[in-house]
């Protein structure tokens, strides 16, 4: 047996490599069941029959490029799939649609060769005129790829450079192949000179590609892992943001049943009783059935204003600033209605300006979540004032300073002294602060005896037009100040 030609070794290496990368792409496709892997894999497939089928051509006596049919259309078939290979694998449509646009339009063109080609044959047209027009189609591709590489890299994508280094080594093969063709002190097709056949120089450029695109489908395999461990991971974290609005959410709803049952239900008891006894008064005590009656309606108010405060708070819409302070308003002058202390307020009027940004309280929002937690905590703080302090004067105001905001509950009372930082300190004081951690908010006081107490909440705002919030600790309308 003769060994083989130096041709025949080059050629049999070759093909040999393109072999195992596409038994590699269509196990990957096997594996991951990814389309990418099988239109590379068919490439490859086309490319190595192009190649035999131009070893067959070669033996002609006039070698014309192209006027091998089988080979010019299957030829056209793996350009085709290498487009589609090329826009998957950098994700054309969505990184580059201007590039994918004419990439569609290169795929048209040899759609069109294909016809043309096929057309001609049937009407038996002379293999020069097909011969160049194959020349034409294959240079003006060539050309166009040229062109559209400066544009691909300009993504800056890691894959790209890999897909550039191969499509630069394809091109580059196949021009020198064209130039080997019409290059007579070239083309003499010496068995032992491989480089004499434009076929060596082609499946050298191929060879090329094909590697580097292998390693770019490694490199987007790991950014596709990435991308799912990143996309995992937010949705853990979204998992876990939703436990705790559960939590939050369970604590208002404990936190209502317990005032329904401390507050409205002992009310509602008071009502019953005091009606059982304004019944026994009404014939023989009349002053005192309407002492009872009195108290039984403002009971009632009292129940009325407990449970609009209730249903207020239980609302799914997010409430503005303005809307807060007119509640609280509501609350503090129904608490202080027929009491002998002076109340005065200073809310936030709805049609002030805050100052610097120019933004109405309309424009600030305080989250379903918060609410409670803030208007029960205004409501212990006037509590306190008008139960403990003995004062004359109570005041309430609210002031913005940009996305802050100051609430202040100050009376001129007898005052007190302060427990010692680790002491324990009173229920009121600790409700209080409690309700101000769980607001993420800073509350302080300062009382003296003799000098009144003045209680300062330090909290943030939320614009109302803000972007939605990707996280609980986002969503909060007041945050450590």
């Amino acid at each position: 047996m003769n060994p083989l030609t130096a041709y025949a070794t080059v050629r049999l290496f070759l093909d040999g490599m393109l072999g195992m990368m596409m038994l590699y792409a269509l196990l990957s496709f096997w594996q991951q069941r990814r389309a990418i892997y099988w239109q590379y894999a068919l490439y490859i497939a086309c490319m190595i029959v192009v190649f035999r089928i131009d070893d067959v051509a070669y033996t002609a006596v006039r070698y014309l490029p192209g006027d091998n049919p089988y080979a010019a259309n299957l030829e056209a078939v793996a350009f085709i799939l290498y487009i589609r290979f090329a826009s998957l694998l950098i994700d054309i449509p969505r990184y580059a649609p201007s590039v994918y646009r004419v990439l569609r339009l290169m795929t048209l063109v040899l759609a069109g060769g294909i016809l043309i080609d096929l057309t001609l044959l049937a009407v038996h047209t002379s293999g020069e005129l097909r011969s160049d027009l194959y020349v034409i189609n294959r240079l003006g591709l060539a050309v166009t790829a040229l062109v559209l590489c400066p544009r691909i890299i300009r993504l800056r994508q890691p894959v790209v450079t890999y897909f550039i280094v191969g499509s630069m080594l394809f091109i580059t093969g196949c021009l020198v192949a064209l130039l080997i063709n019409f290059t007579p002190a070239l083309f003499t097709r010496h068995p032992a000179n491989p480089f004499s056949f434009p076929i060596t120089t082609m499946q050298i450029g191929v060879v090329g590609e094909v590697l580097c695109f292998t390693l770019g489908m490694a490199l987007r395999h790991q950014q596709i892992e990435r991308e799912k461990i990143h996309y995992q991971a937010e949705l853990i974290n979204q998992l876990r943001e939703n436990e705790q609005k559960q939590l939050v959410l369970q604590r208002i709803r404990d936190d209502i049943a317990r005032d329904l049952h401390d507050d409205v239900g002992a009310e509602l008891s008071a009502i019953s009783l005091l009606s059982q006894v304004a019944s026994g008064q009404v014939g023989q005590q009349p002053d005192a059935a309407r002492q009872t009656l009195a108290t039984i309606g403002k009971t009632a108010r009292e129940v009325v204003t407990a449970m609009r405060e209730t249903v207020w708070s239980l609302r799914a819409v997010e409430t503005t600033l303005s809307g807060f302070c007119h509640r609280i308003r509501e609350t503090a002058e129904a608490l202080f209605a027929h009491q002998p202390v002076q109340l005065h307020l200073d809310l936030l009027p709805p049609e002030s300006r805050l100052a610097h940004d120019e933004l109405t309280g309309d424009d600030w929002i305080i989250p379903a979540e918060n609410r409670r937690d803030l208007l029960l905590l205004v409501k212990e703080m006037l509590h306190n004032a008008l139960r403990h302090a003995q004062a004359t004067n109570v005041t309430l105001s609210l002031k913005t300073y940009r996305t802050s905001f100051v609430l202040i509950v100050a009376d001129d009372g007898r005052g007190f002294i302060l427990p010692r930082t680790g002491s324990a300190a009173g229920n009121g004081l600790r409700t209080m602060q409690q309700r101000a951690d769980s607001l993420n908010g800073r509350l302080t006081i300062d009382s003296q005896p003799g000098r009144g107490t003045t209680l300062t909440f330090t909290g943030r705002l939320n614009r109302l037009d803000a972007a939605v919030p990707s996280s609980i600790a986002e969503t909060a309308l007041i945050t450590t100040n």
